[in-house]
């Protein structure tokens, strides 16, 4: 082919053509990409089975646990006080007529965030708690059914206690188990030794606000 016919409009739209049908790499990719996250989850699970394997059940490490407990019980609520109050706030502001506000989405949700480095233990662990496995609050502008208070958003929560799983301990027979703790600790990636190197003061919670 000729340098005049390569550089042509036709010769380029041909090949821009044949590129975008041509869809193998990005298939390969996604596949590449599935592969990565599998192995990656694999490795994180391998990490958790062993850890919870070796936890000592030592009093204070159960007292530690609890403590874990107690406080994501207490953000667990806030979650959902936090979420209610900006629903009403935001309701107030469509009563009002201020347009931009037509549609909503409000969640919150608790997150660990440490100073500390992980790296040495598995890369990224602090980032592996995953939307899917986070213990998160929502409410929109048109609920199924308004909630009365803040506490009905975790009434379905409370219903039980949560020490199922790996939470299943003999020491939890006769506790209350909430269930943002078996988000982090049974659906989630950290494990109960883990748990041991946590700071009451590094989990916090966030509110997004989808508009």
């Amino acid at each position: 082919m000729k340098y005049e016919e390569r550089r042509s409009q036709e010769y380029v739209d041909y090949i821009m053509e044949g590129l975008i049908k041509d869809d193998r790499w990005i298939k390969e990719r996604r596949k590449c990409l599935r592969e990565d996250e599998h192995h990656q989850n694999m490795q994180l699970l391998a990490r958790k089975v062993l850890a919870n394997a070796r936890f000592e059940h030592s009093k204070e490490n159960i007292d530690k646990l609890l403590l874990l407990n107690k406080r994501l019980h207490e953000l667990q609520d806030e979650c959902a006080k936090v979420t209610f109050d900006m629903y009403k706030d935001m309701m107030a502001l469509m009563a009002q007529g201020k347009s931009y506000y037509k549609t909503f989405y409000i969640e919150t949700y608790i997150v660990y965030e440490s100073e500390e480095d992980w790296e040495g233990e598995v890369s990224g662990l602090c980032d592996s708690y995953a939307k899917a496995n986070r213990f998160e609050v929502g409410l929109s502008d048109a609920p199924g059914r308004e909630p009365a208070d803040y506490k009905e958003l975790n009434a379905f929560h409370e219903e039980l206690s949560w020490n199922i799983e790996c939470l299943d301990l003999p020491e939890f027979k006769d506790e209350y188990i909430c269930f943002a703790m078996h988000k982090f600790f049974a659906d989630g990636d950290y494990s109960l030794e883990d748990a041991m190197r946590m700071k009451l003061e590094d989990f916090h919670i966030y509110t997004e606000i989808h508009i």
